[in-house]
Formats: C-alpha cells, sequence, structure tokens
C-alpha cells in the first residue's frame, strides 16, 4: 500500500479516500459504570456553546463541559433514550421517568399532560419541543407542559420537525411489522391527525431513524432521510415523492442513526449495525443522500447507535458506538475538514415558541413495553401475569378449603356414636 502510494503521489494525483479524509478521535474519558450493558443512544451539543455535550445512556444523562473530552454524571440515572437542546434548555427522554428539563440550575421532572412516561424520542427547534412516547406523540412550546399530538396506542421510536411553521412533524416506529410505521402531521401544534406515509415504508417496515437537514436558500423543503428494515429513502419535496438510495459497497446494515450538517444539506452521515451483531458501520453523503462512501476510520467499534453534527466550520460530528466484547458502548469525535462548508439557508419565519394548553390526563404509565433497540433493559412483567397469579392463590384457597370440609365431614361420619 506504501509503495502505491508513493506511486500516485509521484504522479501528482489527488487520494482524498486515503490520505485526506479525516480520522475519528476516541473519547475514553466517557466511561460507563455499573453492572451489565452499559449503551449510549444518542447525543446531544448546546447551540450556544459547542462544548458543552450531553449524552443519553441506559445509565442516564453525562455531561461533558470541555468538547467531550471528560464526562461526568448527572442527577438523572434512569435509562435515557435520547438529550436535546432547545430555546436555552437541556431536554431528556427516559425510559420510566417520562421528560427531564434542565433549564440551568439543575434537572428536573416535566410530565405535566404527558399519558405515557417512556419517552423514546424528542425534536426540538427553536419554537417547539416534540417527544415520541411508547403511546403517541407529545408536543410543548417551552417544555413546560405537553399537549397530545395523536397516534396514541403507537409506541414511536423517532420524531423529527420538518417545518417549524407551520409545525409539521414526521414520526416513525420500530414496534411490529404493520400495514404502516412511519407517518406525518402537517400541523402538529393544533391538529392529531396523522397521514401514513408509504413512500418511504414499504409493506409497514419498522422504522429506526428519521434524519431532517437545514432548509437552503432558494429550497421548498428540507431534505428528509428515513431508515427503516427495507433500506435508506429520501425525499427532497415534503415526502410527496421517496427515492431509495444503497449505501457504498454493497452495506446491508440497517440505519439506526442520522445526522445532517446544520450548516449545509448536502454533508450527511449515517451509522448502524446489524441488529445487535458486529457488522454496521458509518458512512458520509456530500450529496445530500444520493451516493455515500465508508466513513469509519478511527472509530472504536463499528456498531453505530447515535450520531450528532455540530454547528461548526468545519463541522465537527460526535458517534455513539457499541462495543459487543466489552458489551459497553462509548463515543468518538471527528472535525470533518474534507467536508464542504456552509451553505446559504433559509431563514426561519417562526421566532416565538407554539402555544398550547396541557390538559388533565390521568396518571401516566412507567411500564415500559420492551423496545427492538434495548440491550439489557430491566426485565418486564407481563400486565397480565399479577392478575393470573391471584386467580391461581384463590383456586388454592377454595380448594384447600373444600378438602378440609370433606375431611371433617367423613371423620364425623365414622366417628362413634
Amino acid at each position: 500500500m506504501a509503495v502505491v502510494l508513493a506511486a500516485v503521489a509521484g504522479l501528482g494525483l489527488a487520494t482524498p479516500a486515503l490520505a485526506q479524509s479525516p480520522a475519528w478521535t476516541p473519547l475514553p474519558g466517557l466511561q460507563l459504570t455499573g453492572k451489565g450493558p452499559a449503551e449510549v443512544w444518542g447525543l446531544a451539543a448546546n447551540p450556544a456553546d459547542p462544548q458543552q455535550l450531553l449524552a443519553a445512556t441506559s445509565r442516564g444523562v453525562y455531561s461533558s463541559q470541555d468538547g467531550g473530552q471528560s464526562w461526568s454524571t448527572t442527577s438523572v440515572r434512569s435509562w435515557t433514550w435520547q438529550v436535546a437542546y432547545a430555546q436555552g434548555q437541556a431536554f431528556a427522554a427516559t425510559e420510566t421517568r417520562g421528560i427531564y428539563r434542565n433549564s440551568g440550575s439543575g434537572w428536573v421532572q416535566d410530565n405535566l399532560g404527558l399519558g405515557s412516561l417512556d419517552v423514546r424520542a424528542i425534536a426540538a427547534s427553536p419554537t417547539a419541543v416534540v417527544v415520541g412516547t411508547n403511546s403517541g406523540v407529545y408536543v410543548s412550546g417551552t417544555g413546560l407542559g405537553w399537549q397530545p399530538a395523536g397516534l396514541q396506542g403507537v409506541s414511536v421510536s423517532s420524531v423529527a420537525i420538518t417545518s417549524a411553521s407551520p409545525l409539521s412533524v414526521m414520526a416513525g416506529s420500530d414496534s411490529q411489522i404493520s400495514s404502516t410505521n412511519l407517518y406525518m402531521n402537517g400541523a402538529a401544534a393544533t391538529s392529531r391527525a396523522w397521514q401514513a406515509v408509504t413512500g418511504a415504508d414499504p409493506q409497514g417496515a419498522p422504522v429506526f431513524a428519521i434524519g431532517v437537514g437545514p432548509l437552503a436558500r432558494g429550497a421548498t423543503a428540507a431534505p428528509v432521510l428515513v431508515g427503516t428494515l427495507k433500506g435508506l429513502f429520501s425525499t427532497t419535496d415534503g415526502g410527496a415523492n421517496w427515492q431509495q438510495v444503497n449505501l457504498a459497497d454493497g452495506a446491508l446494515w440497517t440505519v439506526n442513526t442520522i445526522a445532517f450538517d446544520p450548516l449545509n444539506p448536502s454533508v450527511v452521515y449515517v451509522g448502524g449495525d446489524n441488529g445487535g451483531s458486529s457488522g454496521g458501520g458509518l458512512q458520509r453523503s456530500l450529496d445530500g443522500g444520493s451516493s455515500w462512501m465508508p466513513y469509519q476510520q478511527g472509530l472504536p467499534a463499528t456498531d453505530v447507535t447515535g450520531l450528532l453534527a455540530e454547528s461548526t466550520n468545519p463541522v465537527t460530528v460526535l458517534a455513539a458506538v457499541w462495543r459487543p466484547v466489552a458489551q459497553s458502548g462509548t463515543a468518538a469525535k471527528l472535525v470533518d475538514t474534507s467536508a464542504p462548508g456552509p451553505v446559504p439557508l433559509q431563514p426561519s419565519s417562526a421566532t416565538s415558541p407554539i402555544p398550547i394548553s396541557p390538559p388533565p390526563t390521568p396518571a401516566p404509565t412507567s411500564t415500559p413495553a420492551p423496545h427492538p433497540r434495548s440491550r439489557g433493559s430491566s426485565l418486564q412483567i407481563p400486565a397480565w401475569a399479577p392478575p393470573a397469579a391471584a386467580a391461581v392463590v384463590l383456586v388454592l384457597v377454595v380448594a384447600t378449603v373444600m378438602a378440609l370440609r370433606r375431611r371433617r365431614e367423613r371423620l364425623d361420619a365414622e366417628a362413634p356414636p
């Protein structure tokens, strides 16, 4: 290989894939403590200070103040699916305790209006925060209270805001193969009506990830990528038409995380795995998802569970990975100096948070259903188990009483007068 590179260099030919692509730098400071498998599910950066990072893990929320070089635990210790920043606040979506919010003075639970405490996904914009739960979608303007937005009864594994004004949301479910697992709502702030999106969801394949790029100046819709069990699909016209796209080198692993460069919709990264076994990867596209190239040199492992692209120039990317041998997750970082820089973007017309009125709701359920992505989650007790056990005990008690009564009657009959 060295001889070939020397010969190419001698001819004055560029070798961007081999010589110019930057390598990933592991972040060994993210060490998850505790017994059992420990996974990193998601990452988020503070737009006001990209050095401030959050990691959603099966051990709770971890934070970094130095760009990921060192990490510390927070007061959120429950299994956390996703983290996000919006409107100067941080949000954490947990499996059993709903939403945690941090406005600068510490983490507090904020579940007013939520009908389920198993919050699986979160998407944020300057005007709204949207969460997907084990039973439906909820929206909030500021994170202070939540309003049902429909899909109750559907386990929503991914949500994405495709337009801030009006609030347009796309949601996906990975719980089972059904008639459809991908939905769209063009007015989620005021309507609970969702339409099935069939072009990116063949045969109702489970949906694992939804990624939305920034809106370039002059464009009418932001690019969207959807990762499903049947492959990766893209649209550039608001979901009216979809195309299936193929990863490089015939990669067949499932895309379960997508990150667009926030300053350039042409630059996008995807990562995935083979359903828990080794053999996943990370790839990059410089044309909005039409073509791809492997982009995982230096990653601590190839099973990618989360991606984050920061609003920096050049773009900074963080990847969460799963190490099957160590049964633990960690992260890596890359400053992508080989990607094109920012492009002019369409300014947003929405500036203030959407108003909501969270209605009174019953006490939310805190018993999560098992999810396809879970590794080593807590044991789930079926809902029918306690009543069934009680019925068995009752039958045994009645049978014992009847047996004792028959024995008493027999003894009375056999006793001498």
